[in-house]
């Protein structure tokens, strides 16, 4: 009788190597990026899309806080075995990372129709204190945001004690105390309370608005610009010897032609753009001051002073000059309402009226000095307030001026290409 064949034996499977230690490490702190990096990406999310219902700060957080929670956890829970425990804190580590780094992508990934909302909430986190998180939410709505630098509190004004300081000084008989006041007023005269707390600053003194309308109105320029069928204007107003003339990006974005027109009638077509940029919606052009297109001789004008945007202070009044409605050479005035954070951009908000054509031109203090371009009216065009008007700081037009720009181009050429940087 034959004897049995042994019995192969199967192959050894093959052992499944565990990942490295530092795969593993790197595993895990990938997944804390996500999850925090997502968290935050996530709640502000939420709250933009909340905000878009209320304003009220309590419920957006809450609200958002609520979903972002519970969402991940309830889908978290269904993936977990029945009766099993182990793992289960990795699951849920696992589903958090992939939910909120979802949620982020998708918002930023739809910016064309979240990108206002993103804004919108970054405005309410900025107003609110929490600049780190308004940034966030820019970034989030592809706003790259700017904050202005901290300045110190105005100092007080000299010349207001300075009656008290010398009758003081005369009390005690010291003439040397006296010699250090550098005023010395009449107590009982009385005190423009209009004027602002720096007015001594530059060392100019307040003018009123005739005169600052004969003096400035010469520099200040009428813009008429044709895009395609369409025709529409602006305002402008010149800081250079050169012939550099400043205006509203917007004001010439699409031009196919334009011409440029002096309060005494002369008038140019030869226009040279040195640089536009839309993120700040200024543009600087050039024309050549001694040969006008008509209007005889070339006009007989001083480049405008640009002042301090940083200096200037709520309350204090300032005048506006521009071509509202195609008004050539208008003069209107209000206040200085608020130095505001909006859209991620800083702006002067002020009472001066302005309306369109108003957009390009200057604002100026009652010293003569440029402090903002006037550029719109609040809210859109079935929200618009009275005398709710936002104008650019001068301070950004002066980071753009240059000794020489490489990106120059003619007005209207469309085969050059737009200088902006």
């Amino acid at each position: 009788m034959p004897s049995p064949k042994p019995t192969p034996k199967p192959a050894p499977r093959p052992t499944r190597s565990e990942p490295s230690t530092g795969f593993r490490v790197a595993l895990t702190l990938l997944k804390i990026v996500a999850i925090v990096w997502g968290f935050v990406a996530t709640l502000i999310s939420l709250m933009a899309v909340v905000g878009a219902l209320t304003e009220n700060g309590y419920a957006r957080v809450l609200v958002a806080l609520a979903v972002a929670v519970i969402v991940p956890l309830g889908i978290a829970d269904r993936l977990l075995p029945e009766g099993q425990t182990k793992g289960g804190a990795s699951i849920i580590t696992d589903v958090l990372a992939i939910v909120w780094l979802g949620v982020a992508l998708a918002f930023t990934g739809a910016a064309k129709f979240t990108g206002s909302l993103y804004v919108k909430e970054g405005d309410r986190l900025a107003a609110a204190g929490y600049a780190q998180l308004a940034q966030v939410a820019y970034l989030l709505g592809g706003v790259r945001p700017a904050f202005p630098e901290p300045t110190p509190a105005p100092v007080a004004d000299v010349a207001a004690d300075a009656g008290a300081d010398a009758e003081a000084a005369a009390d005690a008989g010291a003439a040397a105390d006296a010699a250090a006041v550098p005023a010395v007023v009449d107590a009982s005269a009385p005190v423009d309370a209009s004027a602002p707390g720096d007015a001594g600053a530059t060392g100019k003194l307040d003018k009123t608005p005739a005169e600052l309308f004969r003096d400035l109105s010469p520099s200040v320029v009428t813009i008429f610009v044709k895009k395609g069928e369409a025709q529409g204007g602006g305002t402008g107003f010149l800081i250079d010897e050169a012939g550099v003339v400043v205006t509203n990006h917007h004001v010439i974005e699409g031009a196919t032609s334009a011409r440029i027109k002096f309060e005494n009638g002369a008038a140019y077509q030869d226009i040279q753009v040195l640089m536009d940029n839309r993120e700040v919606d200024l543009a600087l052009l050039e024309i050549n001051l001694k040969e006008p297109l008509e209007g005889g001789a070339p006009p007989d004008v001083k480049p405008l002073d640009l002042g301090d945007s940083e200096k200037i202070v709520v309350g204090e009044r300032a005048i506006a000059i521009g071509n509202p409605l195609g008004l050539e050479h208008t003069l209107t005035d209000g206040l200085v309402s608020a130095r505001r954070l909006h859209e991620g951009r800083q702006w002067i908000q002020i009472s001066v009226p302005i309306s369109p054509g108003n957009s390009g031109g200057p604002l100026f203090n009652m010293r003569g000095e440029v402090i903002g371009i006037n550029t719109a009216q609040f809210g859109g065009a079935y929200e618009r307030a009275q005398n709710l008007n936002l104008a650019v700081p001068v301070n950004e037009l002066k980071r753009l001026v240059k000794t020489s720009y490489p990106g120059r181009r003619k007005l209207g050429d469309p085969s050059a290409s737009s200088s902006q940087w």
